[in-house]
């Protein structure tokens, strides 16, 4: 005799007669109806509660004589896994214990926020400051490494990029920044330096950044790192 309990789900089939029986209830129920049916003695009887116990076939002889058709389809599978109710780990979700944080869209200062971390806002360099590092320099070795119109110069100018990108973070300075910090190692000034800076564009040693109606000039990572 079956020791399953509570609902549990009875399948026959048999595919050369075009046999499908599927019944689901409470054991009692579906045991009178497969004897009802005639289908005591065939077919697979199978717990779906999470609480059944799995139990041996009404009948050993069943799957060799009387139910050569049957067999766990996938259908099967997904109703099986879907009557069973899952059981997640650790204590049930507390959702007042879940800190509640409002701030109004646009009101956070992201100044402020950055300062608390420790990342400092890059701040652009006045040509001042530009002149005064640069002064502290000896001249550069020239660039001999790339094809150039002025070796040392373009060594000066690379040594002004590093000094913008490495020290101050940005990546790009205003032509007029560049003209009041380096125009005596440049030896360039006014229009003859924002062509010379125009053919460096052109070559792909710089790149061009327009911004707040007017533009400036940062390096190409490339040219930065050469020698």
């Amino acid at each position: 005799m079956s020791t399953l309990k509570g609902p549990v789900r009875f399948r026959f089939r048999r595919p050369e007669d075009d046999v499908d029986v599927l019944i689901q209830g409470d054991i009692e129920w579906v045991e009178a109806l497969r004897s009802d049916l005639g289908l005591a003695d065939v077919g697979w009887i199978q717990p779906i509660a999470a609480t059944g116990r799995t139990a041996p076939n009404p009948s050993a002889e069943e799957s060799d004589n009387d139910d050569e058709g049957y067999e766990i389809t996938e259908e099967d599978s997904v109703l099986l896994e879907s009557d069973t109710e899952p059981v997640l780990p650790g204590p049930p979700p507390d959702p007042s214990r879940i800190p509640v944080v409002r701030r109004i869209v646009g009101s956070m200062d992201l100044d402020e926020e950055m300062e608390k971390l420790g990342i400092e806002s890059p701040k652009s360099p006045t040509a001042e400051e530009l002149s005064d590092l640069l002064s502290e320099m000896d001249e550069p070795e020239p660039i001999t490494t790339q094809v150039s119109t002025d070796p040392i110069a373009e060594a000066w100018l690379q040594r002004l990029m590093k000094i913008a990108v490495r020290k101050f973070g940005v990546t790009a300075i205003p032509v007029e920044v560049i003209d009041s910090a380096a125009c005596e190692q440049l030896e360039r000034s006014g229009t003859e330096l924002e062509i010379w800076l125009e053919g460096m564009w052109r070559l792909g040693k710089l790149v061009k950044v327009h911004g707040g109606g007017r533009f400036g000039y940062g390096p190409s990572p490339r040219w930065l790192e050469a020698d």
